[in-house]
């Protein structure tokens, strides 16, 4: 974070913290035709057009008029060059003298070579005068899709080279930070839990990252023209994510209610505009930002009036990147639009309130986990006292007496069972995850046990049990100790057990039916305040956190325990 907090400052010191002196001319004038005389500084082009206003032609020559007005101090400066920004091949001409070309025009025998987007010419000292200048560009532009413009920039020639690499290097340090922590996130969610709102931040963090290279390509690699408009699309495209990814992850981390309805709406509106205003790139883009940002604070509002945790940290956030978004446009910013740079600072406050949010979360998810161990530890020790205190071994004792002086035989087998459940019960309490053929082997054990302690009948039945599937160690059993503590037998002198196992794509259920009748005192409070209960909450959330249920109920025939894990 505190690297972070280094980058943006770089950032804005490099953008605003040095002396700039340079022209930006964007109101030039275009005229279809070819004529030498066009590049003359004191031609009259009262007649022509501005650019943004004619249509420009594919097939033919054209030429474009843009003026710079240069201070004393600029035209002191015998080391100035101009960048030319146009979206076609060119020859530039500066106050009527050729200084350079950028590819090659069309003509009628041979076809266009594109010029580069970026184009930079040194400009000759005799040019270089106090007042108004021209820059007169003879063009051609062979690709028919690509919305045709120009724009001209003069400042110190090194400058202009230099400065851009600058900027961009800032950027793309910035855009590195966000690429470790999506890659951080995504394997995060391939690892641990399918926590989806921590693919969606990674994926979050590599449009924003992909947004940052394309945009700020231009400064430090010359692509020829036609790229500009694969190179708008495929940062309209990323803003177009933004404004579905954002509002999305913020659903998920406060569970909003309607997360379908949301998405129907948001999809209606960015279908009308797209369909619209989709070649209009620049104002797409703010749009979507637009949208994201309303989408998005609806979502917070709601989180807010219902106190979700960490929903006024992602709303301080929020409120920041308007701030930002209002306040940096108003400075002056060289080689990029102001508005890019508080676009991407704005969304860094957004992306930082979003991963303090998620950050939190996971560490109270983590803490939940460690106070889980904790109280599954606790409660198996309970549970191995509750099979071994006093009361339980005294009365098991006097029962194994009974049986070994009125038949030894039956006194050797109820001693092998006690020692076999021991034994079991020895074996799977220190493991998070056993087979549920040893689970039921326990509770056989314990049947046998009780069998021979209170003489009743107790008969065990399963149904579609698959012996590669496990469990909590001892969830089960203590279920089956819940029906023999609080059943009765029915008029024959039995009770029965049947397990009966389901599995689907999305979970498994364990279902144990105690056929009998229920005591006065077992009723659905009882059972579910019980140490027993209690110990079959803390294994299912230590094993599947998050994701199981447990319904222990009293039914027509008896008593139904509902343990369902999510797959």
């Amino acid at each position: 974070m505190t690297f972070l907090g280094c980058t943006l400052w770089l950032l804005l010191l490099t953008s605003c913290g040095t002396e700039r002196r340079h022209n930006f001319a964007a109101d030039g004038k275009v005229m279809q035709g070819d004529d030498p005389a066009w590049a003359a500084k004191d031609y009259a082009d009262s007649t022509w057009n501005y650019w943004w206003k004619e249509k420009i032609p594919s097939d033919k020559i054209y030429w474009i008029r843009l003026y710079v007005d240069f201070a004393e101090e600029e035209a002191k400066d015998k080391n100035t060059g101009v960048m030319v920004i146009a979206t076609a091949a060119y020859e530039a001409y500066w106050d009527g003298v050729k200084i350079g070309k950028n590819g090659t025009l069309q003509t009628e025998d041979t076809p266009e070579v594109p010029g580069t987007y970026h184009g930079f010419f040194p400009l000759p000292d005799t040019l270089l005068g106090f007042g108004e200048h021209v820059l007169a560009l003879r063009c051609t532009k062979a690709d028919t899709v690509l919305h045709g413009h120009a724009f001209a920039l003069t400042d110190n020639y090194e400058r202009l080279l230099r400065d851009p690499l600058h900027i961009s290097m800032v950027m793309f340090l910035l855009a590195g930070i966000f690429i470790i922590t999506g890659v951080y996130f995504f394997f995060l969610f391939l690892s641990g839990p399918r926590e989806y709102s921590a693919l969606i931040f990674s994926i979050i963090c590599f449009v924003f990252c992909g947004i940052l290279f394309m945009e700020y390509l231009k400064l430090f690699y010359l692509y020829a023209y036609p790229f500009q408009r694969t190179r708008m699309e495929i940062i309209g495209l990323g803003h177009l994510l933004l404004t579905f990814l954002v509002p999305l992850f913020l659903m998920k981390q406060f569970k909003f209610p309607y997360l379908k309805i949301m998405l129907a709406v948001m999809s209606v509106v960015v279908l009308i505009f797209e369909l619209n205003y989709h070649s209009d790139f620049d104002w797409m883009a703010k749009m979507h930002n637009k949208l994201m940002w309303l989408f998005s604070f609806i979502i917070i509002i709601y989180a807010c009036s219902l106190k979700k945790q960490n929903a006024y940290t992602v709303m301080a956030g929020f409120l920041c990147s308007f701030a930002v978004i209002w306040i940096l446009p108003k400075f002056n910013v060289p080689f990029v639009s102001a508005f890019d740079i508080s676009e991407f600072l704005a969304f860094v406050f957004i992306i930082l309130s979003m991963l303090y949010a998620m950050t939190m979360r996971r560490r109270e998810e983590r803490l939940a986990y460690e106070a889980s161990l904790v109280l599954s530890e606790r409660l198996k020790n309970e549970l191995l006292k509750k099979n071994i205190k006093p009361h339980f071994i005294m009365n098991t004792l006097t029962s194994l007496m009974d049986w070994v002086e009125e038949s030894p035989k039956e006194g050797v087998k109820f001693i092998g069972a006690l020692a076999d459940e021991f034994e079991t019960l020895n074996e799977i309490a220190d493991h998070k995850l056993v087979p549920v053929e040893q689970e039921i082997k326990l509770c056989k054990n314990h049947l046998e046990i009780m069998s021979y302690r209170k003489e009743i009948n107790y008969r065990w039945e399963q149904k579609g049990i698959d012996p590669n599937e496990i469990i909590p160690p001892a969830v089960i059993h203590t279920a089956v100790e819940n029906g023999v503590t609080h059943s009765l037998p029915d008029e024959n002198g039995d009770i029965t057990f049947c397990l009966i196992f389901q599995k689907t794509e999305k979970n498994k259920t364990y279902t144990l039916q105690t056929v009998a009748g229920n005591r006065p005192d077992a009723d659905g409070e009882n059972q579910t305040v019980g140490t027993g209960l209690k110990y079959i909450r803390a294994r299912l959330e230590e094993s599947y956190p998050g994701k199981w249920g447990l319904i222990s109920r009293p039914t027509k025939t008896g008593w139904e325990t509902v343990i369902l894990v999510g797959s």
